[in-house]
């Protein structure tokens, strides 16, 4: 039982230390996520800085095309995991773990489930944060230009 997956059940990597193309980019778009979403609830300074931020936010995923097809396919792609997941979790009786390697395939399974449905659930808050944000600034221009007058 050496490094190069000999004597391992069925469905496990040759190396434990190669991470599937698939997962890494889902790694990636959870990443990419959670740091936008930090930015976006850091809390501004002002407004014009806020008008900033959003701005950066709203019209690179507007003018990029090529960024939206991107975010696309690997939300596809975390939907497909996702259910494979979830599936593989639901399929499982729990007289079916009487092994070692199918309570690790099992919770293999269901840490993998919480990892995509994660990064689901950060794409909705990401869009409705942006949304949120947005009305807030333009709310706080108009109370600026009422104030003003």
């Amino acid at each position: 039982r050496g490094r190069t997956g000999e004597g391992r059940g069925k469905g496990h990597e040759a190396d434990p230390l190669v991470m599937d193309p698939g997962w890494f980019l889902l790694f990636i778009l959870l990443v990419m996520e959670a740091a936008a979403l930090s930015i976006l609830i850091l809390p501004m300074p002002n407004n014009t800085i806020r008008g900033w931020v959003l701005d950066f936010f709203t019209k690179t995923w507007a003018v990029s095309n090529i960024l939206r097809y991107i975010t696309f396919f690997l939300l596809l792609l975390n939907v497909l995991y996702f259910v494979n997941s979830m599936s593989s979790i639901y399929g499982v009786e729990a007289f079916d773990l009487q092994t070692c390697e199918a309570k690790l395939d099992y919770f293999r399974h269901e840490r993998n489930s919480y990892i995509t449905g994660f990064g689901l659930f950060l794409f909705v808050v990401l869009q409705r944060i942006v949304m949120i944000q947005t009305q807030l600034h333009d709310t706080r221009d108009q109370v600026k230009a009422i104030k003003k007058k």
